[in-house]
């Protein structure tokens, strides 16, 4: 209740607060109640802590991958998508890490919404985990014409691969690989084939592996490569990932 004294009002009126202060009557909103955490919600707070965590590190190594190319919400998305990964996991709440879920969820993560790999590349390459110790990639036969999108004064194209080996529930980035295929518009052949690629995941902290892909586009300037990617235009996803059993 606020009271009226000599032309100032004093008190309370809903969640208001009126008092007077060197002849001048301020307002301002009356504290709210605390509210206490209950067991459940603090379980629920570790969750999403661990798949915030996660999802920061995935971004911060990733990011020779997506090239901050991505949409303003990219890292809302990827914890999303990660909080999906964790919810298979049988352990209490507050207890779901990444490596007791279903990795296969993240599968497909496009670091750009407005640019969907399946759109600009129309194959997908073969990825196994082989005896726990090497990741192996295998593309089709493609047609340079028909299957991959070929943006207007692209010149050069460079699909690039990142293996990379993190341990999550330690929060840690084990290693890396990196690997650059060029594709020039000019002189390969319409039918391109590719060997396939193996990369060493063999670590006693690896635990989980993602491989990042994505496709840059270049015109050339006499000797000169300007790259022509952007916001609008920047295929990059989370292609494969595996958990490696102990």
């Amino acid at each position: 209740m606020a009271i009226l004294e000599n032309g100032n009002l004093k008190g309370l009126v809903g969640n208001l607060v009126f008092r007077k202060s060197n002849e001048k009557t301020i307002v301002q909103t009356a504290p709210g109640r605390k509210t206490k955490q209950t067991k459940g919600t603090k379980s629920a707070a570790t969750d999403f802590g661990h798949a915030s965590t996660a999802g920061s590190r995935i971004r911060h190594v990733m990011g020779e991958v997506h090239l901050k190319l991505h949409d303003s919400n990219m890292h809302n998305r990827l914890i999303n998508q990660l909080k999906r990964v964790t919810r298979p996991n049988r352990a209490p709440l507050g207890e779901k890490t990444i490596r007791g879920g279903n990795i296969d969820r993240i599968v497909n993560f496009q670091f750009n919404d407005k640019c969907h790999m399946h759109d600009y590349m129309h194959f997908d390459p073969e990825i196994k985990l082989l005896d726990k110790k090497q990741i192996a990639i295998k593309f089709p036969k493609f047609d340079m014409q028909n299957d991959i999108h070929r943006p207007k004064y692209c010149n050069l194209m460079k699909i690039n691969l990142m293996i990379v080996v993190f341990n999550f529930e330690k929060q840690i980035y084990v290693r890396s690989h990196k690997h650059q295929i060029p594709l020039s518009l000019q002189a390969d052949p319409r039918t391109v084939e590719l060997e396939e690629l193996r990369f060493d995941v063999n670590d006693r902290d690896a635990e989980t592996v993602l491989i990042g892909m994505n496709i840059e586009y270049y015109e050339r300037f006499r000797e000169d490569y300007a790259l022509l990617n952007s916001k609008d235009l920047h295929p990059a996803a989370i292609v494969g990932a595996f958990i490696i059993e102990f």
